[in-house]
């Protein structure tokens, strides 16, 4: 069985993607889709992976909250590993990418979901969800996830609308232009019959497509959302509202007949992702990485009773982390100062540092500064040192 990754709107949208050097890997798209506005989609967020000169990627994304967007977990891994949150830049509100408008923004911080299997021969699955943090507020609404309680509103039969601006055919070009399209959804049976997954796989998925086919997402669209109108029942029409049914994840070919487009299940993943919308710090951590940040000091020189600038570099970490500084006289002796740092994300490729006032009192000499990383998962660095020369 083979299985193409990242499926998108294939079938009823022509969806647009940034340079996709590898689009055929990486991220589907809207077939056979409408033209439609952010007006319409206003959570909806595009996304652009620039890994390398050749090698960069597009997925979408929808906002959960103001500074979160949720995607594919396979549109944020490379080779297994998360990528790092400096090449993901994306924007809300833009319709044409070849517009000015809407509103830019950059990753600080990308959360994987722990259930999802990072399996390197196949993207997409259960669980293939992350959640990208943002530089900026966002200013386009939230959407709500679809639980286990409104599975009325997803069930066999309903019509679901997807949009996004990848691939408007299988091996074609993407979309400039927002394309969204309608799917009836199909039964947990059929989608494993059809699809050749197992009824487990395909009840933490949600299965969406035509039996003719010529309607779907494609490369490019990974990520994006599969929506659906709720209490749309009552005569009321201020009760309509749309909710996150699913998230783009992964298809045989884009608008194939009698194989509908694999989605994750919003209500599997719900509860995670309000744990991170909540904030919990545990969460983060362990979504982000396992493994205890790496700290590389500078050697730093300063005159007795003015400022020293202490500099350092967080490395193998993607979340927040909390330093503690320590002067003494030498490497390993006694600890004559301390200093904590306020939890924050350290900027990839870039140095950090504390600036602090060298007590009048210290005598001229070489003294000792050290530091240690604490990640959010309460991973720690191992201590590392480097010489403070004080002038008199």
């Amino acid at each position: 069985m083979r299985r193409i990754a990242l499926l998108a709107l294939a079938a009823a949208l022509a969806v647009v993607a940034a340079p996709v050097v590898r689009a055929a890997e990486r991220a589907p798209r809207v077939v056979g889709g409408a033209p439609t506005t952010t007006a319409e989609w206003p959570w909806i967020a595009y996304l652009e992976f620039d890994l390398s000169a050749n090698d960069r990627w597009s997925c979408g994304g929808s906002v959960v909250a103001p500074r979160l967007v949720l995607t594919a977990a396979h549109c944020v891994l490379e080779d297994r590993r998360t990528v790092q949150p400096a090449i993901v830049q994306g924007v809300v509100g833009r319709t044409d990418l070849n517009a000015a408008d809407g509103t830019s923004f950059r990753a600080t911080r990308i959360a994987v979901h722990p259930d999802y299997a990072r399996d390197p021969d196949f993207d997409g699955g259960p669980f293939d969800v992350a959640v990208i943090e943002t530089d900026v507020d966002l200013p386009a609404p939230a959407i709500p996830l679809a639980t286990t309680v409104e599975a009325a509103y997803y069930a066999p039969g309903v019509l679901a609308r997807v949009a996004g601006w990848g691939l408007t055919a299988q091996g074609g070009e993407p979309s400039n232009a927002l394309l969204q399209v309608e799917l009836p959804i199909v039964s947990d049976r059929d989608c494993a019959r059809l699809d050749e997954i197992s009824e487990s796989e395909a009840s933490k998925m949600i299965c969406a497509g035509r039996p003719e086919g010529g309607v779907d997402t494609c490369q490019g669209d990974s990520g994006g959302p599969l929506v659906v109108l709720a209490g749309a029942e009552t005569p009321d029409s201020a009760d309509d509202r749309w909710i996150l049914a699913g998230t783009v994840s992964w298809g045989y070919e884009c608008g194939a007949p009698n194989r509908p487009g694999l989605y994750a299940r919003a209500a599997t993943y719900a509860p995670w992702v309000a744990s991170i919308v909540a904030g919990d710090p545990t969460v983060w951590a362990r979504a982000t990485d396992d493994t205890p940040p790496r700290v590389r000091p500078r050697a730093a020189a300063g005159t007795a009773g003015r400022l020293v600038r202490l500099s350092y570099r967080i490395r193998g970490e993607r979340g927040k982390t909390r330093e503690t500084i320590t002067i003494r006289r030498r490497a390993g002796g006694t600890v004559l100062r301390r200093l904590v740092t306020k939890l924050a994300v350290n900027p990839v490729g870039r140095n950090s540092a504390v600036r602090w006032r060298i007590p009048a009192a210290f005598a001229p000499g070489v003294y000792a500064w050290c530091v240690s990383s604490k990640d959010e998962a309460g991973n720690r660095s191992a201590v590392v040192c480097r010489r403070l020369t004080v002038r008199g």
